[in-house]
């Protein structure tokens, strides 16, 4: 047997791999949105006119007939659609959809907070002249304040975050009134009660408020002006809405409201005279009621409602530029109202449209004016603008 070996001959060597080139050229940094979108505007322009319906609207139409039920929806509906576009302003004002960083986001932080601050003696100065109102600036103020930690977050982040608050947030708010009722807590009032207020107890309470302003803040940083995302808001706002309003409207049918025996509501109060928790009022889609129901339900709302304002933009420079004027200068319009009505408290659910048709028609025609002049801003928005500005000034180290 024979064996045959093979001589290994050695293989030239291989030349060593080049490096893969490696561009040198930087990548494009995103575009931040620029330019005043008047869809927002209109849309604020809406809101302001809702809120002076719901406090003059005329008590004339009968209940359940279409004619009331459409008069119902600016009642509570208003409110939420202002608070979600606060959600917006607080996004353009931290960078729109490239969020500020380092010293330029401390320095929106700051024109925030000095905002909030004016917004608060706007606030004093309106309770010097109390009407039958709940004024909402103190409110918006808290409201601008909580949301200061959250400025640098994500869209994703921000719409997550307002789904947390809108499930979770009614609950904690019938939670402590059951607590405070049972337990005769939290009912002192005053300036020491300001934190829950704004928080728990009031009319536009943070803990489900702020699920609208998160909302906002999310939408805020995204390309308004693309078709693609308006059509997602709409698409999104019929979904949320649909959800919110018909579980409160399933829950009226299969677990109706039962009024409480007429001996066990105090006669002076008008409140029960036990802490009383139902399902309704974990369920109730009534305005104000601040339910997860309503909250999802408002919500969707607002998000059609600033899709809509947003395809008509072209239209708010001509057709709707008294609405859209008003929106421009909503504070104003709104303190200007309120003051309003301090003069005429019997306006307040009146038996005739005259009180809204005046003071909605004196709103229109006070901005639309203002707006035609060569000026940026309104009056208040103008004194709001250099207070934050100066809040907001760098300071000099010390020597």
């Amino acid at each position: 047997m024979t064996t045959s070996t093979t001589s290994s001959v050695p293989l030239p060597p291989q030349p060593a791999l080049a490096p893969a080139p490696v561009s040198t050229t930087p990548q494009p940094a995103a575009q931040r949105f620029r330019g005043r979108i008047r869809g927002i505007d209109l849309a604020r322009g809406l809101a302001i006119l809702g809120m002076i319906w719901a406090h003059v609207k005329p008590i004339i139409y009968e209940p359940g007939t279409v004619s009331y039920i459409l008069s119902e929806i600016p009642s509570g509906r208003s409110s939420a659609l202002f608070a979600f576009l606060a959600g917006i302003s607080l996004a353009i004002l931290s960078g729109r959809n490239v969020t500020y960083t380092g010293e330029q986001l401390r320095h929106a932080q700051l024109r925030i907070v000095g905002r909030a601050v004016i917004l608060l003696a706007f606030a004093a100065f309106l309770s010097i002249f109390p009407t039958v109102i709940a004024v909402i600036l103190g409110f918006y103020a808290a409201w601008f304040i909580l949301a200061v930690p959250f400025l640098h977050w994500s869209p994703k982040k921000l719409g997550i975050a307002a789904g947390v608050v809108a499930l979770i947030g009614p609950q904690i708010i019938n939670g402590f009134h059951y607590l405070s009722y049972t337990f005769d807590i939290f009912l002192s009032g005053g300036v020491n009660a300001y934190l829950y207020e704004v928080l728990l107890t009031g009319m536009y309470p943070g803990l489900a408020y702020m699920a609208y302003v998160f909302a906002g803040m999310a939408i805020g940083r995204l390309d308004l002006n693309s078709t693609a995302v308006r059509l997602r808001m709409l698409t999104a706002g019929l979904a949320i809405s649909v959800v919110g309003y018909g579980s409160g409207y399933l829950a009226a049918i299969f677990m109706p409201f039962e009024p409480l025996p007429i001996d066990d509501i105090d006669a002076f109060s008008l409140l029960p005279k036990e802490p009383t928790i139902g399902p309704w009022d974990f369920f109730s889609i009534e305005p104000h009621a601040n339910t997860t129901p309503e909250v999802l339900g408002n919500l969707g709302f607002a998000l059609i409602v600033l899709a809509l304002c947003l395809w008509l933009t072209p239209l708010a420079k001509n057709v709707f530029f008294p609405i859209a004027a008003v929106g421009s200068m909503s504070l104003t319009a709104y303190v200007g109202h309120a003051f309003g009505l301090y003069f005429k408290e019997d306006w307040f659910m009146s038996m005739s449209p005259t009180p809204f048709l005046i003071v909605a028609g004196a709103a229109l025609a006070f901005c639309t004016v203002w707006a035609l002049l060569p000026l940026r801003r309104g009056p208040l928005e103008w004194v709001t603008y250099v207070f934050s500005q100066w809040f907001a000034r760098p300071t000099l180290p010390r020597p």
